[in-house]
């Protein structure tokens, strides 16, 4: 046996043991395999870990059902697929005593690589003026300073402190003889997290180490063998996330498996499932070959044929006589989020035409939607924009062709630029240069334009940050999504997770607000396609009393005043064109599905 390579369970027998603080690098692959091995290890026992990944979500659950760590750092809890939702879980283990401490993305990472540089300390631009901030700050990991190029010393400077895991685990698509471990892009974290660690890292490869392909690959983006503690060969060890990979690797690539996510939320609901599980997997002799026989080899082959999936419906162009509404034309059969989706695609059409935004960074579920929908409709006016994913996709396809979950294999195939998070969203998104669009969604938004996905007023966690308190701090301009519902949009958000100040619209499934600046008074834009209904159905040519009382039942739920113009503009119906646009992007309405 080469050098280097181990048997997984061999590695982490040796080189992790109770209290130490576990990394689980993404890119967005995750050593899924390495979870359920520390599992196996453990399992049974209170190791008091400290385990860190970029979100708890899919198999990561499994630490959390296990009670294996007594700290859980982390931008996101919960359940990402179909859409973002909270997790009974991670409620649970902080009724327990255990620590969930929420991060933003791109402050985690900032973290994360002042830990590999040696720094104590990273600048963040991010946290300031939030309760996200002020969480970190007791932690001990956020702190303000005096800028010192502020004489009076008005200027504040945000710092969070240094990570550094004492073992990091990440799955990467190939490694060589001599230890060198290889990456593909995206890169996510980058490989911050990796040389962060404090011990080294533990690498899980799809296959046994070539003979030379860091010669062949020296561009690739890798961890040096002096950094690596064992190299282990775990086939489909990223599953249920996908792994991609440049064809230059010559190594397996696959899809994600949807339905696993779904199944790994079934997983901490249903005790005996779990159970089953336990006794399948974490049981057998052999975890890696218990957990490809539990998934089925006949569906992770078909993962791995990533050419074989059916080609997607076209969106045909449409022309300009089609993009007009037929006279008394109603969309009768638009739900709620249609609403909402059109109306935030509308909008974002609106503002880069207005704007000269080349560049947008959409948030999960509805906003991703959204911005696809409105690309389309900017491509057929010859208008370029650019949708970017936070963890390193830059200029994603929004065609039928590509996934409406943002994080998906697809989408990354069909990128046109494949980079990190340090990349898309800390600097294209927040940088100094930047003329970026952020397009967010949120459990709560407020009249001064705060966002809350962290924690609701009786303490429970939501989902957290992600990336979008970085985007709301530092885009040129911010709009958000919410449906039009009294616990939404609230007098005051009950968390500040993101800082509202370059929030410009908010968009409901009733009605978009929007102001000129931090600060100045919300007014009524426009109303939402169907907004003027009589029972449930819409209106065509909805009389000015109608239009009024549309937007007074807007304001009868929102939590502040908002100005109304004397003459409230007639809603838009969807088009024909629209419509045809949803049903191409979203087939089979997973993408517009109210979360649970």
């Amino acid at each position: 046996m080469s050098a280097g390579v181990a048997r997984l369970a061999d590695a982490v027998r040796r080189y992790v043991e109770p209290g130490l603080h576990l990394h689980f690098a993404s890119t967005p692959s995750r050593s899924n395999a390495a979870i359920r091995e520390v599992a196996r290890a453990f399992r049974g026992q209170r190791p008091e870990l400290t385990l860190s990944t970029s979100g708890f979500h899919s198999s990561a659950h499994l630490l959390g059902l296990l009670r294996l760590g007594r700290r859980y750092l982390a931008c996101f809890f919960g359940d990402n697929y179909p859409a973002p939702r909270p997790s009974a879980l991670y409620a649970a283990l902080e009724r327990e005593g255990a620590t969930l401490e929420q991060w933003s993305l791109w402050t985690y990472v900032c973290a994360l690589r002042a830990g590999a540089l040696g720094h104590d300390w990273a600048v963040t631009n991010s946290l300031a003026g939030t309760e996200l901030g002020a969480a970190l700050a007791r932690a001990g990991r956020y702190a303000e300073v005096p800028d010192p190029a502020s004489p009076d010393g008005s200027r504040r400077v945000g710092l969070v402190a240094a990570l550094r895991p004492d073992v990091t685990f990440v799955h990467a698509a190939g490694a060589d003889e001599e230890g060198n471990v290889l990456l593909s892009p995206p890169y996510s974290e980058g490989h911050w997290g990796a040389l962060a660690a404090r011990r080294g890292v533990i690498a899980t490869v799809e296959q046994a180490p070539a003979a030379d392909p860091a010669g062949r690959l020296a561009g690739a983006l890798q961890i040096p063998a002096h950094r690596v503690l064992a190299i282990c060969v775990e086939p489909w060890g990223a599953h249920p996330q996908p792994l991609w990979a440049l064809p230059a690797f010559e190594t397996r690539r696959y899809r994600d498996d949807f339905e696993h996510y779904a199944r790994w939320r079934q997983l901490t609901e249903d005790a005996e499932a779990f159970a089953g599980f336990t006794r399948a997997v974490l049981d057998a002799p052999d975890g890696g070959a218990a957990y490809r026989a539990w998934v089925g080899m006949n569906r992770l082959r078909a993962l791995a044929d990533v050419t074989a999936a059916p080609p997607a419906a076209a969106v045909a162009a449409p022309t300009r006589a089609s993009v007009q509404p037929a006279a008394g034309a109603a969309a009768t059969d638009a739900t709620w989020v249609d609403r909402l989706v059109v109306s935030a695609a509308r909008r974002i059409e609106a503002l880069v035409r207005a704007g000269g935004f080349r560049v947008a960074l959409a948030g999960i579920g509805h906003a991703f939607l959204a911005a696809r929908l409105a690309q389309l409709a900017l491509a057929e006016a010859q208008v370029r924009l650019a949708v970017m994913v936070e963890i390193g996709l830059y200029d994603v396809a929004c065609d039928a062709g590509t996934s409406g979950f943002l994080l998906a294999w697809d989408n990354v195939d069909r990128a046109r630029r494949l980079s990190s998070v340090e990349d898309v969203l800390g600097t294209h998104a927040c940088g100094a240069a930047n003329a970026c669009l952020g397009i967010l969604g949120a459990a709560q938004v407020d009249g001064t334009g705060s966002l809350n996905s962290s924690r609701l007023a009786d303490g429970r966690p939501l989902v957290g940050s992600g990336g979008a308190c970085d985007v709301a701090a530092a885009a040129a301009e911010v709009m958000v999504l919410s449906r039009a519902d009294p616990a939404r949009l609230v007098r005051a958000v009950d968390f500040v997770t993101s800082p509202g100040a370059r929030v410009r619209s908010i968009v409901t499934d009733l009605g978009t607000l929007v102001r000129d600046g931090a600060g100045a008074d919300w007014r009524l834009d426009a109303l939402a396609p169907a907004a003027c209904a009589e029972g449930a159905r819409p209106v065509a040519r909805p009389a000015p009393e109608a239009r009024r009382a549309a937007a007074q039942a807007l304001a009868a739920r929102c939590g502040w005043t908002f100005d109304i113009p004397d003459e409230v503009p007639p809603p838009a119906a969807i088009t024909p064109v629209e419509r045809d646009r949803l049903e191409a992007l979203d087939p089979d309405g997973s993408q517009r599905r109210r979360a649970a």
